[in-house]
């Protein structure tokens, strides 16, 4: 691909590029993935206390799907993302870090101290508003201090985290069961806690090698690419490196530009298909099944947890020690396929079933965990260079959080009146789309700079 004026070669990041795989690089990599924790937190604390909020505040089907289309599952998610993307880019990823989750804990507290639905809603806004704003960065950061050959492991550790965060919340949930709304609200207290912590671990992190350099400060990129190699001094500079960089303008012109605009297309439906859902799966399923009548509350927390920590062992297990070195395109299309069956599952045979939900659990999890999920977060920070990485990964979170936000509007409307088979049809086929498109055209990027793809 050819080189824009305003980005680097990529032989000053050399040295960073090739290096060791070492202990700094996952502590960096660890307190930016807390805003995953975060995320993923947030959904299912909604969703785990959405009965609850129901039977005490008299929530109708139609508020329910408000609620979660303005949540951290769905809109307000995609605002805080679309704006921070942008001002990501141009003021930095530490930038943003240094407010967000102030705002995400001022957005727990509001629905800590909820008396109404009224302000349930704005809490989970302003929760929503932050981790938009969060995640994105934090997979920008990450993908621009990781050496070339370990970005897919790094990446994921992501992943674990988006994982791990529900399952402390349902089985903090199980174990504040019996205090009732009072358990409720200190599930979201955890929240709050985890969200202070980070902020402050954040405070350590340097900005953004590849940020740096791009805004014409590359005498301030030695600092990190020292820190991350271990060494007491970066390697010199090629005499060919430009003393003053020009300054990139990036933004959303550049990014709807013809020369990004193709891969836009690419992965703008590979998002909204994958985030439909996941985002379905972690909010609703606790819902959708004690609407059923399929299982207890405890039941479907146990089957969610079970989901998480499958999704974990394929992480583990397979997409961590091979991702980096094998066709990434047939590991994301075995991945897919395996979703598509989960969900194609209960088509055909009852969800009441307990092997048939234990199936649908198992399938969906280790699927997405082989490879969906995180290669789908490394393809979106690896097609786009430094100038619009933060602004890209914020506009393709905004479309897939409007439409989940759009889809979570109907969703308890049309589970209750037709069933789950309908809805079971159409997500079975939206990973079906994934299966080709992935299987065919996802970019070989593994084990090459940022620069070179």
């Amino acid at each position: 691909m050819k080189q824009s004026a305003n980005s680097s070669s990529g032989s000053e990041f050399v040295a960073l590029d090739d290096a060791q795989l070492k202990s700094i690089h996952w502590r960096w990599t660890l307190i930016a993935a807390l805003g995953d924790y975060l995320d993923a937190g947030s959904i299912v604390a909604g969703g785990a206390s959405l009965a609850m909020w129901v039977a005490l505040y008299h929530l109708s089907p139609s508020l329910i799907g408000l609620i979660a289309a303005f949540s951290a599952n769905g809109i307000s998610t995609a605002v805080g993302a679309l704006i921070a993307g942008r001002l990501g880019d141009r003021f930095g990823r530490k930038f943003i870090y240094s407010v967000d989750l102030l705002i995400y804990a001022l957005g727990v507290l509001v629905v800590i101290a909820a008396v109404n639905a009224s302000m349930l809603i704005v809490g989970y806004m302003v929760m929503g508003l932050a981790v938009g704003a969060d995640v994105p960065t934090s997979w920008s950061l990450i993908a621009e201090f990781a050496p070339r050959r370990s970005r897919g492991k790094l990446m994921a550790l992501t992943n674990v985290f988006w994982y791990i965060g529900p399952i402390v919340i349902l089985l903090l949930s199980l174990l504040f069961a019996p205090l009732g709304i009072a358990g409720v609200r200190l599930v979201f207290g955890s929240l709050f806690i985890v969200a202070v912590v980070a902020w402050f671990l954040r405070r350590s992190l340097l900005e953004s090698p590849r940020w740096l350099y791009n805004q014409g400060h590359p005498e301030k990129v030695d600092e990190a690419v020292a820190q991350l190699t271990q060494n007491t001094s970066s390697a010199p500079r090629p005499e060919s490196q430009p003393s003053n960089p020009t300054l990139a303008k990036g933004g959303f012109g550049e990014l709807f530009s013809r020369r990004f605009g193709k891969r836009l297309l690419f992965i703008i439906p590979l998002y909204l298909l994958w985030g439909i859902p996941a985002g379905t799966y972690g909010f609703f399923l606790p819902y959708i099944f004690h609407t059923l009548g399929a299982h207890s509350t405890a039941s479907s927390d146990s089957l969610e947890i079970l989901w998480f920590a499958s999704a974990i062992v394929g992480l583990l297990v397979v997409f961590i020690p091979f991702n980096d070195r094998i066709n990434r395109r047939l590991l994301f299309a075995i991945s897919a396929l395996l979703c598509s069956a989960a969900f194609l599952l209960l088509v055909f045979f009852p969800i009441s079933n307990p092997t048939v939900a234990i199936l649908n659990v198992l399938l969906f999890g280790i699927g997405q965990g082989i490879g969906l999920w995180p290669l789908l977060r490394i393809w979106s920070v690896e097609l786009f260079p430094t100038e619009i990485r933060n602004t890209a990964q914020g506009f393709l979170w905004s479309i897939m959080r409007v439409g989940l936000g759009l889809w979570s509007l109907f969703l308890p409307t049309m589970t209750k009146a037709l069933g789950f088979t309908p809805v079971a049809w159409m997500l079975g086929l939206m990973f079906i789309y994934l299966v080709v498109v992935g299987g065919i055209w996802g970019p070989k990027t593994e084990g090459r700079a940022l620069e070179s793809i």
